[in-house]
């Protein structure tokens, strides 16, 4: 897993970026997904249009908007262990409130899914160039990243940009790239946040860490690091899928993973990955994830976890969602109190170019080595994203941004 933190002591100066014109989105729709059943709100739910190629996700608060450029008659609605949803298109701008109803298994579904996980994952390997583009694709992209030290938002960074990967049949990401087209940050100006995190790759965490296709984890050789024990099966929309438990068994100079690999009963396709690092070695996660620090300052790392889904559309199997965490302590040697930091980052596909597409040029592509704070513009413009899909901020964040406007106002 390339996750890289680089913590500074000062903030650099930022520069903007060129903003590309994108296509007009004149019809959008927005709402809140729950469970049926108690009302909660469900987040990171897959929220599509029927024959476009839009897509987005909800919040942590359940809330979405969805736009496109030509209006629609339904709007479609994913999420594991949930019966699909659709809901219609409000042509009166109104809100939409989906109620979405668990998917549960019987007892026969649930036989059909028993089977071994050694050779389950071992067919699902050997079916990805069947599974997944045999020709290159280019997405549009939405990309978010946070940092919250203890439960207060210091660092907002978004960006919309491009993201050109090559065929599965080459078993690389090598020719895959990331271009950015418009960013935006919003920074903290408190005296007090005197620690600036920044995730080094920033967008790019969506090509380095598409595990089915990077041949990081899914080897004969890295596999036997792990037990593999079937869980529970799950359901996404009518789809069934095998739920692999990666357990490590021995230790190795890098830190390994643990957590569960969803899998299409029908296909073998792999449809997400839900994987933490191993943190019973913290020294060697921290060599792994830290790119540099302030001298007399310790770092603590205390959880680094992934989740990186794909979903199937025609019979081909893409990239939808990517979202990385990390959580870590830092404090200086002369003081006895540990500040809570938390970094987030989330990546969401929200169109894909049909047809032939050109590869993104590398001297335009964004470096795994570049933070995208450093090159995004400080703006507030409420209207930033106006004819973009986003990922909707939840109101903590929208607060968040109020409160860095207005002491920047002051400053």
């Amino acid at each position: 897993m390339r996750l890289k933190v680089l913590l500074l002591s000062l903030l650099v100066s930022f520069s903007a970026i060129a903003q590309t014109e994108p296509q007009m989105l004149r019809f959008s729709a927005s709402g809140t997904v729950v469970d049926s059943e108690d009302g909660r709100a469900l987040q990171y739910v897959n929220v599509t249009v029927p024959g476009q190629q839009y897509a987005t996700v909800t919040n942590s608060e359940g809330g979405f908007t969805i736009k496109t450029s030509e209006e629609p008659e339904w709007i479609d609605f994913n999420l594991l262990g949930y019966k699909t949803a659709r809901a219609v298109f409000p042509k009166d701008g109104s809100p939409v409130k989906v109620r979405m109803e668990k998917n549960r298994l019987t007892l026969n579904e649930a036989i059909v899914v028993s089977g071994d996980p050694y050779k389950i994952m071992d067919e699902a390997i050997r079916k990805i160039k069947n599974n997944y583009p045999s020709t290159p694709d280019l997405f549009e992209c939405f990309y978010r990243e946070t940092i919250q030290k203890r439960h207060r938002y210091i660092f907002i960074s978004e960006a919309v940009g491009r993201m050109f990967k090559t065929s599965y049949s080459r078993e690389s990401i090598f020719g895959d790239r990331i271009t950015i087209d418009k960013s935006r940050v919003l920074v903290s100006p408190d005296k007090k946040d005197t620690l600036s995190v920044k995730v080094a790759g920033g967008p790019t965490q969506a090509v380095d860490l598409d595990i089915v296709k990077n041949n990081e984890l899914l080897t004969v050789k890295e596999l036997s690091n792990y037990t593999l024990e079937m869980e529970t099966p799950a359901m996404i929309g009518d789809r069934l899928q095998f739920a692999i438990r990666l357990i490590p068994t021995i230790m190795q100079p890098y830190p390994l993973y643990e957590g569960v690999v969803y899998i299409d009963r029908e296909t073998l396709a792999f449809t997400r990955f839900d994987l933490k690092f191993d943190m019973r070695d913290k020294d060697k996660v921290t060599r792994l994830i830290l790119v540099s620090k302030p001298a007399g300052l310790r770092f603590t790392p205390t959880e680094v976890s992934l989740r990186y889904d794909y979903s199937t559309s025609e019979g081909v199997t893409r990239v939808s969602y990517v979202r990385t965490s990390m959580r870590f302590k830092c404090d200086w040697k002369k003081k006895l109190l540990r500040t809570d930091f938390t970094a987030i980052s989330e990546l969401v596909t929200t169109d894909r170019k049909p047809g032939d597409v050109d590869m993104i040029p590398r001297k335009e592509s964004f470096s795994n080595r570049d933070a995208l704070s450093d090159k995004a513009a400080i703006d507030f413009d409420p209207e930033f994203w106006k004819d973009y899909n986003i990922i909707e901020p939840t109101e903590s964040l929208d607060r968040a941004i109020g409160r860095i406007k207005r002491q920047t106002d002051r400053k």
